[in-house]
């Protein structure tokens, strides 16, 4: 089984973040942490934006960072899947090469 860390990333309209983030803290076994930051999307597909979005140029966003040993993802996946089947929920993975404290 590899040790390998991946970081997997999450984005949503703001408008499932609660969901989200209790499905994530009530995962068992327990997650070792995440993070969550309110972000602006850019770019095309505004079809299911709010009006104020539209006259922005600007969907608000939630961006949710997990760094997961890879035998965790799929499981992280999968539960999400299950509990919050959503198409306006976007992922991806990553590598993580290294991580620490500075102290």
């Amino acid at each position: 089984m590899s040790n390998e860390l991946k970081r997997l990333t999450l984005v949503a309209s703001r408008a499932l973040e609660e969901d989200l983030v209790a499905t994530l803290l009530e995962m068992k076994p327990a997650l070792p942490g995440f993070t969550t930051a309110h972000v602006a999307g850019h770019g095309e597909g505004f079809a299911r934006s709010r009006v104020v979005e539209c006259v922005q140029g600007r969907i608000d966003r939630v961006l949710l960072w997990l760094v997961l040993p890879e035998s965790s993802v799929d499981r992280v996946l999968a539960h999400l899947c299950e509990a919050l089947p959503q198409s306006e929920v976007v992922w991806w993975i990553e590598p993580v090469e290294k991580m620490g404290r500075l102290a």
